[in-house]
């Protein structure tokens, strides 16, 4: 008998197991294989993936209530003042215009006072940074801030509408202008 008739009689040849090559269950475990890398008893958790799974929590929650802190509710003049005391203290966003002759401040100035009015109503506005250029009476203005108890919005922060002479107008068609198309010959 040759060599690989004999393999074929062996009961094992497929790669099966003999009787008398049977592993133990103890053999089988991967803790214990030895892959050439340095071998650690780990008992427990990794502390460090507990760190920064705790890390990624509390930074999550800090966004969470840090947004839910920064709302700032958008009024006009009008709605704002029918709100009354529930606003005082908060932080608010106010559209209106700015009433005419109402300015008291000058062109460089960071001590600003005015009043803007919706539908009749008004409330004072005290701004202590320099005005944007395009800031005039009669002008459309949001400005943002925190309304004290005299129903005066301390603003940080004001934002002038862009008067309708910016806005582009239409095409006006003039007789130099169309042209008729010519037929091809």
């Amino acid at each position: 008998m040759n060599q690989n008739s004999s393999a074929k009689d062996d009961p094992g040849w497929d790669g099966s197991l003999s009787e008398s090559s049977h592993l133990d269950d103890d053999d089988l475990f991967a803790d214990d294989l030895d892959y050439g890398l340095p071998s650690e008893d780990h008992d427990g958790p990794s502390w460090g993936l507990i760190i920064g799974a705790l890390v990624a929590v509390v930074a999550i929650g800090f966004l969470v209530f840090d947004g839910l802190n920064a709302e700032t509710y958008f009024f006009d003049v009008d709605v704002a003042v029918e709100r009354g005391d529930d606003l005082i203290g908060e932080t608010i966003r106010v559209r209106g215009t700015v009433e005419p002759g109402s300015y008291a401040g000058s062109d460089g100035n960071i001590n600003n006072r005015f009043r803007i009015s919706e539908q009749g109503v008004s409330m004072t506005v005290v701004y202590h940074r320099a005005l944007p250029d395009t800031f005039q009476e009669e002008s459309e203005i949001v400005a943002q801030g925190r309304l004290d108890e005299d129903f005066v919005l301390h603003a940080d922060e004001v934002l002038v509408k862009c008067p309708s002479r910016y806005e582009g107008a239409p095409p006006e068609a003039s007789d130099t202008d169309v042209s008729e198309p010519q037929a091809s010959r």
